[in-house]
């Protein structure tokens, strides 16, 4: 079943997270998982919340997303995004549907 990661992304240093986004990006693509999507320009419909750049990822499965988030690969890329942004980060896994 999917798993999703619906980020709330505010990048203080553009510059300087252009380094996380060439370092995460390939981890993305090894784990087998896509951007579904990336906005700075979402819309509101109800609620007070405005992310500055919403982004979705899509993985296999929940078990590949925890794989990846915990990947040793992935830890000083952490760090980095850290240093350059302000995240909220949740996951989730589609219900299995028949």
């Amino acid at each position: 079943m999917p798993a999703y990661v619906v980020i709330d992304l505010d990048v203080s240093d553009p510059a300087g997270f252009q380094q996380y986004i060439d370092g995460v990006t390939p981890l993305i693509e090894q784990s087998g998982a896509r951007n579904l999507l990336i906005d700075d320009n979402s819309v509101v419909l109800e609620g007070d919340w405005e992310p500055a750049t919403l982004v979705i990822h899509e993985f296999s499965s929940k078990a590949a997303l925890q794989a990846f988030w915990d990947s040793p690969e992935y830890q000083p890329l952490k760090e980095l995004r850290r240093k350059y942004s302000s995240v909220k980060v949740v996951a989730g896994q589609s219900p299995d549907v028949p």
